[in-house]
């Protein structure tokens, strides 16, 4: 990472970006625990981040107690996450709608999502079962990026989508990425897109949650 400028988060002010990005918004002495900082420390870095415009803090009221200030990604530091490598297959999606017709480019995205379904099915055997094919889809998704957490048995929470401007502009992405998960773990899956503020979750939720073992 290049050298931080006034309005660059430093290395130690990354690591809490990322914190918070993959975690869902924080308290500050959940980010101290995290990252092996004092809690002063934690808050001086996220003093920092608020006044370079990459956080944002809210009052969380608990009832009768002192309210509890919870920190989270900016419009701007979400941004800091985006990846631009969609923009060639975006550019390529574009030039086959007018060249063969606007759903050349509905069809070249089903193409590429049944690929993926099997590259998937690969990695997660079918026979075993739906809570451990969970698990497996889950890892095989973190290790893309994706900044997952598993709630197991109910759903898979993404907190990072690396093809988020492809799926921007072609919305037709969402009901394909939820097709992959329902065919990938063999039942119903609803694709739920969660908003935090600027900060974003998809929440991949069984219909019929798993029962829990005695």
């Amino acid at each position: 990472m290049p050298p931080a400028s006034p309005q660059r988060p430093t290395c130690r002010q990354d690591e809490v970006l990322r914190e918070i990005k993959s975690g869902g918004p924080r308290p500050v002495s959940e980010l101290a625990a995290a990252l092996g900082l004092s809690y002063m420390g934690a808050k001086q870095h996220c003093l920092a981040l608020e006044k370079k415009g990459l956080l944002s803090s809210r009052n969380n009221h608990r009832g009768a107690g002192r309210p509890l200030l919870i920190y989270s990604l900016t419009r701007r530091g979400q941004a800091w996450f985006e990846d631009a490598d969609n923009s060639i297959a975006i550019s390529v999606l574009r030039h086959a709608q007018s060249l063969f017709g606007a759903s050349s480019a509905a069809k070249l995205l089903l193409l590429t999502f049944q690929e993926r379904i099997q590259k998937y099915k690969a990695l997660v055997p079918q026979e075993t079962p739906v809570a451990q094919r969970m698990v497996l889809l889950a890892k095989a998704r973190d290790d893309e990026g994706h900044m997952v957490e598993l709630v197991p048995g109910i759903r898979i929470i993404e907190r990072h989508n690396p093809a988020a401007a492809l799926h921007k502009a072609f919305p037709e992405a969402d009901a394909l990425e939820e097709s992959l998960f329902r065919n990938v773990l063999g039942v119903p899956v609803r694709r739920r897109p969660i908003q935090l503020g600027e900060q974003y979750e998809i929440h991949f939720d069984l219909h019929t949650p798993l029962p829990l073992k005695d």
